[in-house]
């Protein structure tokens, strides 16, 4: 992502941080929490599991994983989001290895430590999603997981015109009358347009290094799971 661009990302974030949350659960129509559940199962979440969840936002992602007993990273480079975040954890007091702002493209962390890497409605927001995935295959332990959790396209056409006009029309809309910002969720909505269809996301991990690249469709393929493995045993 150029840095002009990442910088104005980081503000929009940062304007929609203290409404996030109650946006997403209408948004998704209170669905957002059964797909958290399907992504903790994906990434493998459970007692000893070291795990990274990027684009952690306000946590809702790293507590689903925590409460599993994994000891998980929260990364984001909107800070203003991680701090309620970190409100959030402190009141539910779960353990967290961690909080840190974080670039996807450049991560703080040695190498091999993580037997999982989560990413959740983020991996859209990353203009340079090549240097993002050599990251996490570099920051994975050999036979590691990634898990990306994103909106997605469904196969059948009336569908995708249906998603297609409540993505392009009515988020925007609901975004700007609960949160004051259209900007933002016009923003969002264009992301959501341009990401690339289940097919094709998969083969951009593969093409990144990744094996064993496989994709669930969640609602019929409006969201969908993605699971990619760092070539290698696990340790």
């Amino acid at each position: 992502m150029q840095e002009p661009e990442k910088t104005a990302v980081q503000a929009m974030f940062g304007r929609i941080a203290r409404r996030y949350d109650t946006l997403n659960h209408v948004l998704s129509l209170g669905m957002d929490f059964w797909w958290w559940r399907q992504m903790v199962a994906a990434a493998g979440a459970g007692p000893g599991a070291k795990i990274l969840d990027m684009a952690a936002g306000t946590c809702d992602s790293t507590l689903a994983l925590a409460r599993r007993g994994a000891n998980v990273v929260a990364g984001d480079f909107a800070t203003p989001m991680l701090n309620i975040g970190k409100q959030k954890i402190e009141k539910k007091r779960c353990f967290l290895l961690g909080l840190i702002g974080a670039d996807a493209a450049n991560l703080p962390f040695k190498s091999g430590l993580f037997d999982a890497v989560t990413i959740c409605y983020g991996i859209r927001n990353i203009e340079a999603r090549p240097l993002a995935y050599s990251e996490f295959l570099r920051v994975l332990k050999p036979g590691g997981r990634l898990v990306v959790l994103e909106f997605s396209h469904p196969r059948r056409a009336w569908l995708r015109w249906l998603c297609g006009a409540y993505v392009g029309f009515l988020l925007p809309k609901i975004g700007r009358l609960l949160s004051g910002d259209s900007e933002a969720y016009a923003y969002l909505a264009e992301s959501i347009k341009r990401f690339p269809a289940q097919q094709e996301f998969a083969q951009e991990l593969k093409e990144s290094g990744f094996s064993g690249v496989t994709w669930e469709n969640l609602c019929f393929g409006a969201v969908a799971i993605h699971l990619a493995h760092k070539p290698g045993a696990q340790l």
